[in-house]
C-alpha cells in the first residue's frame, strides 16, 4: 500500500470516484461516542481495494461539508475520543490502516 496524502481547498475539489470506501472525519461522531465505524469499514475492505478519507480544517467539518460529502456515500467516523490536529489526523489513519491489514492478521 502506497498512500497519498493530498491538500484540497474545498470538499468540491475531492476527487470521489474510484473509491471502494469513502470516509470523512467527524468530530461530533466523536463526541457522541462512535467509534466501530472506521474498524468496519476496514473489516468490510479487502487487500487491494482503495480508500479516500477526509480530514477536516481545525475546527471540524461544518454540517454543510458533512451534507456534501454523505450525499456521496462517505460514511461520517469518529477518530477516537480526543481531538486531533489536521497534520496529525491523517497519520492516525495510516496507523490504523497499517495495523488492520499488516498488523493484526
Amino acid at each position: 500500500m502506497i498512500p497519498e496524502i493530498k491538500y484540497a481547498d474545498k470538499i468540491t475539489d475531492i476527487s470521489v470516484s474510484g473509491y471502494d470506501a469513502r470516509v470523512v472525519a467527524y468530530e461530533e461522531s466523536a463526541k457522541q461516542g462512535e467509534q466501530s465505524k472506521l474498524s468496519k469499514v476496514f473489516a468490510d475492505m479487502n487487500i487491494g481495494q482503495s480508500a479516500v478519507f477526509v480530514i477536516g480544517p481545525e475546527g471540524g467539518v461544518s454540517d454543510d461539508e458533512i451534507n456534501q460529502l454523505t450525499a456521496h456515500n462517505f460514511i461520517s467516523a469518529g477518530l477516537g475520543p480526543r481531538i486531533l490536529r489536521t497534520e496529525t489526523a491523517p497519520f492516525y489513519v495510516l496507523a490504523a490502516a497499517s495495523y488492520h491489514f499488516e498488523l493484526s492478521h
